[in-house]
Protein backbone atom coordinates (compact mmCIF):
# COMPACT_ATOMS: atom_id res chain seq x y z
CA UNK A 1 0.00 0.00 0.00
CA UNK A 2 1.35 3.73 -0.83
CA UNK A 3 -0.44 6.77 0.24
CA UNK A 4 -1.42 9.32 -2.93
CA UNK A 5 -3.99 12.20 -3.24
CA UNK A 6 -6.30 13.50 -4.94
CA UNK A 7 -5.49 16.50 -7.77
CA UNK A 8 -8.08 18.39 -6.77
CA UNK A 9 -7.04 18.90 -2.93
CA UNK A 10 -3.49 19.87 -3.92
CA UNK A 11 -5.09 22.49 -5.85
CA UNK A 12 -7.97 23.31 -2.84
CA UNK A 13 -4.81 23.98 -0.80
CA UNK A 14 -3.52 26.27 -2.61
CA UNK A 15 -0.69 24.66 -5.23
CA UNK A 16 -0.61 26.01 -9.00
CA UNK A 17 1.15 23.41 -9.87
CA UNK A 18 -0.13 19.50 -9.23
CA UNK A 19 3.09 17.43 -9.42
CA UNK A 20 5.12 20.20 -7.83
CA UNK A 21 2.22 19.98 -5.09
CA UNK A 22 2.46 16.71 -4.55
CA UNK A 23 5.84 16.32 -4.33
CA UNK A 24 6.26 19.39 -2.33
CA UNK A 25 3.79 17.27 0.50
CA UNK A 26 5.91 14.18 0.25
CA UNK A 27 3.75 11.95 -2.09
CA UNK A 28 4.74 10.40 -5.40
CA UNK A 29 1.13 9.31 -6.48
CA UNK A 30 -2.15 11.42 -7.49
CA UNK A 31 -5.74 10.57 -8.47
CA UNK A 32 -6.41 12.51 -11.99
CA UNK A 33 -9.95 13.69 -12.78
CA UNK A 34 -10.94 14.18 -16.43
CA UNK A 35 -13.04 15.50 -18.29
CA UNK A 36 -15.27 14.20 -21.08
CA UNK A 37 -12.07 14.95 -23.40
CA UNK A 38 -9.56 13.60 -21.12
CA UNK A 39 -7.91 16.69 -20.02
CA UNK A 40 -7.58 17.79 -16.39
CA UNK A 41 -8.09 21.31 -14.86
CA UNK A 42 -5.12 20.55 -13.69
CA UNK A 43 -3.43 20.95 -17.38
CA UNK A 44 -3.33 17.31 -18.07
CA UNK A 45 -3.92 16.09 -21.43
CA UNK A 46 -5.03 12.32 -21.90
CA UNK A 47 -6.65 12.70 -25.22
CA UNK A 48 -4.50 11.00 -28.00
CA UNK A 49 -1.55 8.53 -27.33
CA UNK A 50 1.05 10.88 -28.06
CA UNK A 51 0.19 13.75 -25.48
CA UNK A 52 -0.43 10.70 -22.83
CA UNK A 53 3.58 9.64 -23.64
CA UNK A 54 4.33 13.21 -22.90
CA UNK A 55 2.08 13.11 -19.81
CA UNK A 56 4.35 9.90 -18.41
CA UNK A 57 7.83 11.44 -19.86
CA UNK A 58 6.81 14.41 -18.01
CA UNK A 59 5.83 12.93 -14.35
CA UNK A 60 8.38 9.88 -14.86
CA UNK A 61 11.07 13.00 -15.24
CA UNK A 62 9.59 14.12 -11.67
CA UNK A 63 9.41 10.89 -10.16
CA UNK A 64 6.06 11.30 -9.83
CA UNK A 65 2.63 8.90 -10.79
CA UNK A 66 -0.63 9.14 -11.82
CA UNK A 67 -2.81 6.21 -9.48
CA UNK A 68 -6.06 6.24 -10.66
CA UNK A 69 -8.13 8.74 -12.94
CA UNK A 70 -11.70 9.77 -11.56
CA UNK A 71 -14.66 9.85 -13.92
CA UNK A 72 -17.62 12.22 -12.90
CA UNK A 73 -20.23 10.07 -14.80
CA UNK A 74 -23.59 9.69 -14.31
CA UNK A 75 -25.38 6.11 -15.39
CA UNK A 76 -28.62 7.35 -14.74
CA UNK A 77 -29.16 10.16 -17.39
CA UNK A 78 -31.49 8.40 -19.93
CA UNK A 79 -29.30 8.20 -22.86
CA UNK A 80 -26.13 6.75 -21.47
CA UNK A 81 -24.41 6.69 -24.21
CA UNK A 82 -22.10 9.32 -23.64
CA UNK A 83 -21.32 8.31 -19.90
CA UNK A 84 -20.24 4.74 -21.38
CA UNK A 85 -17.96 6.34 -23.82
CA UNK A 86 -16.40 8.69 -21.02
CA UNK A 87 -15.46 5.62 -19.07
CA UNK A 88 -14.38 3.48 -22.56
CA UNK A 89 -12.20 6.33 -23.40
CA UNK A 90 -10.56 6.61 -19.88
CA UNK A 91 -10.02 3.09 -19.42
CA UNK A 92 -7.97 3.31 -22.46
CA UNK A 93 -6.23 6.10 -21.12
CA UNK A 94 -5.90 4.57 -17.98
CA UNK A 95 -3.92 1.80 -19.66
CA UNK A 96 -1.31 3.73 -21.47
CA UNK A 97 -0.43 5.78 -19.02
CA UNK A 98 0.08 2.38 -16.19
CA UNK A 99 -2.89 3.90 -14.14
CA UNK A 100 -4.54 2.07 -11.97
CA UNK A 101 -7.91 2.00 -11.62
CA UNK A 102 -10.92 4.18 -13.51
CA UNK A 103 -13.05 5.86 -10.58
CA UNK A 104 -16.58 5.58 -11.90
CA UNK A 105 -19.30 7.73 -10.08
CA UNK A 106 -22.71 5.65 -8.71
CA UNK A 107 -25.87 7.34 -10.56
CA UNK A 108 -27.03 10.43 -9.42
CA UNK A 109 -30.50 10.53 -8.14
CA UNK A 110 -33.14 11.26 -10.68
CA UNK A 111 -37.23 12.70 -10.44
CA UNK A 112 -39.52 9.45 -9.86
CA UNK A 113 -36.61 6.27 -10.35
CA UNK A 114 -36.61 3.36 -7.94
CA UNK A 115 -33.16 1.63 -6.37
CA UNK A 116 -34.22 -1.56 -9.03
CA UNK A 117 -33.81 0.63 -11.84
CA UNK A 118 -30.48 2.67 -10.23
CA UNK A 119 -28.84 -0.99 -10.32
CA UNK A 120 -30.47 -2.30 -13.94
CA UNK A 121 -29.43 1.06 -15.06
CA UNK A 122 -25.97 1.07 -13.12
CA UNK A 123 -25.15 -3.30 -14.20
CA UNK A 124 -26.07 -2.46 -17.75
CA UNK A 125 -23.89 0.54 -18.78
CA UNK A 126 -20.98 -1.47 -16.26
CA UNK A 127 -21.23 -4.53 -18.81
CA UNK A 128 -21.28 -2.59 -21.59
CA UNK A 129 -18.24 -0.96 -20.41
CA UNK A 130 -16.46 -4.17 -19.92
CA UNK A 131 -17.26 -5.50 -23.11
CA UNK A 132 -15.94 -2.21 -24.64
CA UNK A 133 -12.69 -2.33 -22.90
CA UNK A 134 -12.30 -6.38 -22.30
CA UNK A 135 -8.55 -6.27 -23.93
CA UNK A 136 -7.62 -4.32 -21.20
CA UNK A 137 -6.61 -4.86 -17.91
CA UNK A 138 -7.92 -1.92 -16.22
CA UNK A 139 -10.58 -2.28 -13.03
CA UNK A 140 -13.53 0.34 -12.40
CA UNK A 141 -14.16 1.06 -9.19
CA UNK A 142 -17.32 2.61 -8.59
CA UNK A 143 -17.41 5.08 -5.49
CA UNK A 144 -19.64 4.94 -2.53
CA UNK A 145 -20.56 8.29 -3.26
CA UNK A 146 -24.11 10.34 -3.12
CA UNK A 147 -27.66 8.64 -1.85
CA UNK A 148 -27.75 5.81 -4.38
CA UNK A 149 -24.02 5.17 -4.27
CA UNK A 150 -23.89 4.81 -0.43
CA UNK A 151 -26.68 2.50 -0.20
CA UNK A 152 -25.54 -0.86 0.81
CA UNK A 153 -27.81 -2.84 -0.70
CA UNK A 154 -27.59 -1.17 -4.41
CA UNK A 155 -23.81 -1.72 -4.29
CA UNK A 156 -23.78 -5.20 -3.43
CA UNK A 157 -26.22 -5.95 -6.08
CA UNK A 158 -24.33 -4.43 -9.19
CA UNK A 159 -21.66 -5.85 -7.82
CA UNK A 160 -22.27 -9.68 -7.61
CA UNK A 161 -24.90 -8.77 -10.65
CA UNK A 162 -22.14 -7.78 -12.93
CA UNK A 163 -19.68 -10.17 -11.36
CA UNK A 164 -15.93 -9.37 -12.90
CA UNK A 165 -12.83 -9.71 -11.61
CA UNK A 166 -12.27 -6.29 -13.27
CA UNK A 167 -15.40 -4.82 -11.59
CA UNK A 168 -15.19 -3.19 -8.02
CA UNK A 169 -15.02 0.17 -5.13
CA UNK A 170 -13.35 2.89 -5.12
CA UNK A 171 -13.89 2.71 -1.21
CA UNK A 172 -14.95 5.43 0.62
CA UNK A 173 -15.25 4.46 4.45
CA UNK A 174 -16.32 8.64 5.05
CA UNK A 175 -19.02 8.50 2.47
CA UNK A 176 -20.83 5.74 4.28
CA UNK A 177 -21.15 7.57 7.43
CA UNK A 178 -21.79 11.03 5.63
CA UNK A 179 -24.58 8.91 4.16
CA UNK A 180 -26.07 8.05 7.96
CA UNK A 181 -25.31 4.65 8.83
CA UNK A 182 -24.25 4.57 12.11
CA UNK A 183 -20.61 4.31 13.41
CA UNK A 184 -21.29 0.46 14.11
CA UNK A 185 -22.66 -0.20 10.57
CA UNK A 186 -19.72 1.39 8.74
CA UNK A 187 -17.48 -0.75 9.85
CA UNK A 188 -19.72 -3.51 9.37
CA UNK A 189 -20.13 -2.06 6.02
CA UNK A 190 -16.60 -1.87 4.68
CA UNK A 191 -15.33 -5.28 6.59
CA UNK A 192 -18.56 -7.05 4.00
CA UNK A 193 -16.88 -4.97 0.66
CA UNK A 194 -13.41 -4.76 2.10
CA UNK A 195 -12.58 -7.53 -0.33
CA UNK A 196 -13.81 -5.20 -3.70
CA UNK A 197 -11.73 -2.16 -3.33
CA UNK A 198 -9.99 -1.21 -6.73
CA UNK A 199 -8.98 2.02 -5.67
CA UNK A 200 -9.87 3.94 -2.64
CA UNK A 201 -10.61 7.93 -1.22
CA UNK A 202 -10.26 8.51 2.56
CA UNK A 203 -11.88 11.39 4.16
CA UNK A 204 -13.22 11.40 8.01
CA UNK A 205 -15.83 13.51 9.95
CA UNK A 206 -16.64 13.57 13.45
CA UNK A 207 -20.57 14.11 15.01
CA UNK A 208 -21.73 14.49 18.67
CA UNK A 209 -21.54 11.06 20.94
CA UNK A 210 -25.52 11.65 20.85
CA UNK A 211 -25.33 11.41 16.59
CA UNK A 212 -22.60 8.77 16.07
CA UNK A 213 -24.61 5.62 16.59
CA UNK A 214 -28.26 6.88 15.44
CA UNK A 215 -29.31 6.29 11.61
CA UNK A 216 -29.14 10.38 10.35
CA UNK A 217 -30.24 12.20 7.26
CA UNK A 218 -27.47 11.24 4.35
CA UNK A 219 -24.82 14.78 4.44
CA UNK A 220 -26.36 15.79 8.04
CA UNK A 221 -24.13 18.76 9.34
CA UNK A 222 -22.10 18.90 6.29
CA UNK A 223 -19.45 19.90 5.34
CA UNK A 224 -18.74 21.46 9.23
CA UNK A 225 -18.69 17.28 9.97
CA UNK A 226 -15.85 16.95 7.95
CA UNK A 227 -13.01 16.21 10.16
CA UNK A 228 -8.88 15.77 9.33
CA UNK A 229 -8.29 12.28 8.73
CA UNK A 230 -6.40 12.17 11.98
CA UNK A 231 -9.03 13.55 14.00
CA UNK A 232 -12.56 12.17 13.19
CA UNK A 233 -14.82 9.42 14.47
CA UNK A 234 -13.25 6.59 12.05
CA UNK A 235 -10.58 4.78 13.02
CA UNK A 236 -8.95 4.75 9.74
CA UNK A 237 -6.16 2.75 11.16
CA UNK A 238 -8.78 -0.44 11.25
CA UNK A 239 -10.09 0.67 8.13
CA UNK A 240 -6.22 0.30 6.23
CA UNK A 241 -6.11 -3.15 8.43
CA UNK A 242 -9.22 -4.74 6.96
CA UNK A 243 -8.24 -3.14 3.59
CA UNK A 244 -4.97 -5.30 3.61
CA UNK A 245 -6.42 -8.56 5.46
CA UNK A 246 -8.98 -8.36 2.20
CA UNK A 247 -5.36 -8.44 -0.28
CA UNK A 248 -5.41 -4.54 -1.66
CA UNK A 249 -2.16 -3.28 -1.91
CA UNK A 250 -3.17 0.02 -3.71
CA UNK A 251 -3.41 3.64 -3.41
CA UNK A 252 -4.83 5.11 -0.14
CA UNK A 253 -6.22 8.47 -1.69
CA UNK A 254 -6.28 11.15 0.51
CA UNK A 255 -9.57 13.20 0.33
CA UNK A 256 -9.83 15.42 2.87
CA UNK A 257 -13.13 16.98 2.53
CA UNK A 258 -13.05 19.01 6.09
CA UNK A 259 -10.52 21.57 4.95
CA UNK A 260 -13.52 24.52 4.50
CA UNK A 261 -13.88 24.53 7.97
CA UNK A 262 -10.42 25.78 8.10
CA UNK A 263 -8.29 29.59 7.66
CA UNK A 264 -6.83 28.85 4.38
CA UNK A 265 -3.59 29.63 6.09
CA UNK A 266 -4.06 26.36 8.14
CA UNK A 267 -4.79 23.99 5.00
CA UNK A 268 -1.40 22.66 3.69
CA UNK A 269 -0.41 22.42 7.30
CA UNK A 270 -3.42 20.03 8.20
CA UNK A 271 -3.03 18.02 4.40
CA UNK A 272 0.36 17.36 5.98
CA UNK A 273 -0.50 15.99 9.17
CA UNK A 274 -3.26 13.74 7.26
CA UNK A 275 -0.68 11.95 4.66
CA UNK A 276 1.94 11.60 7.79
CA UNK A 277 -1.04 9.90 9.82
CA UNK A 278 -1.60 7.78 6.88
CA UNK A 279 1.79 6.77 6.22
CA UNK A 280 2.21 5.53 9.66
CA UNK A 281 -0.75 3.65 9.41
CA UNK A 282 0.92 1.95 6.40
Amino acid sequence: MYVAIRDDIVSWIGFKDVVAGVKDLGLKSFELNVGRDLKSKAGFDLSTEKSRKDVVNTLKSKGVQICALLVANNFAKEDAEAEIKWVVDSCVAASSIGADAVRIDSPHRAPNATMEQYTERTVKCVREVLERTKDLEIPLGMENHGVVGNDRNFVREVLETVNSERMGLTLDAGNFYWSGYPLSEVYEIIESFAQYAKHTHFKNLSFSKERQQIRRQPGEGYPKTGAPLYSGDIDLGWVVKKLKKSGYDGDLTVEDESLSNFPQEQRVDIVRKDIEFMKRLV
